[in-house]
């Protein structure tokens, strides 16, 4: 018998641990799906305006308001990387840091090997562009992806589902953030203008941050990354 009750006790626990999990993911895929949109481009300038910077739309530093910067800027590399890796499921490793992050409302992937399964996952719902994505340069080393996808779901119909997203993407620095004196290591030189970080906003809708969601959103990128390595085979799109 007290074995039994332990083996109960230690089964209720670990129940009510999943449903706790799973339901900090629903929040946090809720927020994404449901959350209020908060524009990227404009959340830059309104940190920039914080920091004492001059206004955003006179500024020097504006990337918004400098059309050469979609020329001489890093925006065109951003914009086909990002588009390599939701339409056809690839990620150039030559093109990713070695440290290189993904995270979206439902999961936190880390190095370039998970997030090119995670990437790889997504071509099981036949992504296609629902509308041309467009760049702009919202920093130093810092972009924003708009784009439109159409994925096929199960009981979407052969319509499918369009997501509309803001894809953050941030590339590594010559000399890391905040570093103002100086004194703080630079990053590996192979390393510098490649992606650093992916985050993808659903509909425009910020990510829930913080203990417990970086947690759980990351515990589900491993799930996600182990099941897309045994279940799906490696065939890239063309």
């Amino acid at each position: 018998m007290p074995t039994a009750h332990a083996t109960s006790t230690i089964a209720g626990a670990l129940a009510r641990t999943l449903i706790g999990l799973g339901a900090v993911e629903a929040c946090s895929v809720g927020q994404g799906v449901f959350g209020a949109p908060v524009s990227a481009a404009e959340e830059a300038r309104e940190l920039a305006r914080r920091r004492g910077e001059d206004d955003a739309e006179t500024s020097p530093a504006s990337w918004r308001g400098n059309a050469k910067c979609q020329t001489c800027s890093s925006a065109p590399f951003v914009l086909k990387q990002v588009e390599r890796m939701y339409l056809r499921g690839a990620v150039d490793t030559s093109a990713v840091s070695s440290s290189v992050a993904f995270e979206d409302p439902a999961a936190l992937v880390e190095g370039p090997d998970e997030v090119r399964e995670a990437f790889r996952a997504v071509q099981a719902f036949s992504p296609a562009a629902a509308e041309a994505s467009t760049v702009e340069r919202i920093g130093d080393d810092r972009y924003v992806v708009r784009t439109a996808t159409r994925y096929l779901l199960p009981l979407s119909g052969p319509e499918g589902v369009t997501v509309r997203s803001e894809v953050v993407v941030d590339l590594v620095p010559k000399r890391k953030v905040g570093d103002v004196d100086g004194t703080a290591a630079e990053p590996s030189a192979a390393d510098v203008g490649k992606i650093a970080r992916v985050e993808e906003r659903w509909n425009g809708a910020r990510l829930l941050e913080g203990f417990p969601f970086d947690l759980v959103r990351r515990g589900a990128g491993l799930v996600s990354y182990a099941a897309t390595r045994a279940v799906i085979a490696d065939r890239p799109r063309p």
